[in-house]
């Protein structure tokens, strides 16, 4: 009898596995590109709060300079830094009082074209945006 069942057992581990196994290589996957998505939203906010900083320092003498500033820096900050986005669209404006920089793109999920019957579009794209005073680079500086 003892016989009999260690042989009925032996095949249920087999069996656990082959129905958990895929659930559990699907949740390591999807934790792998959550990391990804917050390691991207890190550096997109920093890259867009250095690159506002740079265009707002007191040294330009008209904001088409500053806008050339910042427009510069956000383009090479990002540069190789990025995995889980693509489509990166990059936004600066700048006025007399403050320079803006924005990030617009959209994330690159393995299943993304699934996920989109789910969720709406607007849900796997990402939006940073930040803004710094003009002529207020050492105020700034100092709040830090």
């Amino acid at each position: 009898m003892r016989r009999y069942l260690t042989k009925k057992m032996s095949g249920y581990f087999t069996v656990e596995a082959a129905l958990l196994l895929p659930f559990v290589i699907m949740i390591i996957v999807f934790m792998i590109f959550l990391s990804f998505y917050c390691y991207d939203r890190c550096i997109l906010e920093q890259c867009a709060y250095a690159a506002a900083l740079r265009g707002s320092s007191n040294r330009f003498a008209n904001t088409q300079e500053a806008y050339e500033e910042a427009t510069g820096a956000a383009e090479t900050l990002i540069e190789g830094k990025l995995f889980a986005v693509r489509e990166v669209n990059t936004t600066v404006r700048v006025s007399g009082l403050a320079v803006t920089v924005s990030y617009e793109c959209k994330m690159n999920m393995p299943v993304g074209n699934w996920l989109s019957a789910v969720v709406s579009k607007d849900a796997l794209c990402m939006e940073v945006s930040k803004k710094v005073l003009r002529n207020k680079t050492v105020a700034i500086l100092r709040q830090i």
